[in-house]
């Protein structure tokens, strides 16, 4: 027979124990160098981000040191258009695209009749009929006579 895995469908409970901050016996949600914290006094650590160089939580351990929320971001790549290392947003063969750089296709829309760059693509729909729509709250599709 199994061992009854921990949750409260079959009513186990797990132990509690005294929290070595606040010392109230809670549950246990951290144990760091044979010290018990519970959920309200465990912090998560802060450390210097080696880009800004501020004390911040830690997003990412890069192999240039700790990078903070803040300073952490999609990796750039160097732009095939204008060359500048950015952010890519589209890659498309061989050619890398950042968002400055790229152009999205122009599509007719479904309802105004105009060539321009779609918000949905079913129904196609440019954004500013997009945005109309969305104001009315009137979601019906058709094209606007000529």
């Amino acid at each position: 027979m199994k061992k009854p895995r921990p949750g409260k469908r079959n009513g186990y409970k797990p132990p509690e124990k005294r929290c070595s901050s606040c010392g109230q016996k809670k549950r246990v949600f951290k144990k760091i160098k044979n010290k018990l914290y519970c959920r309200a006094c465990y912090h998560v650590p802060k450390k210097i981000c080696s880009i800004c160089g501020q004390k911040k939580i830690i997003n990412e351990n890069s192999p240039n040191g700790p990078v903070c929320l803040d300073c952490y971001d999609r990796p750039n790549h160097k732009c095939s258009l204008c060359g500048q290392k950015r952010e890519i947003v589209v890659r498309k063969k061989d050619k890398l695209i950042c968002r400055k750089c790229y152009e999205p296709p122009k599509k007719e829309c479904s309802n105004c009749g105009d060539k321009r760059p779609l918000a949905l693509k079913n129904p196609a729909t440019c954004h500013a009929c997009y945005a109309r729509l969305r104001r009315n709250g009137d979601f019906i599709y058709r094209r606007k006579p000529r």
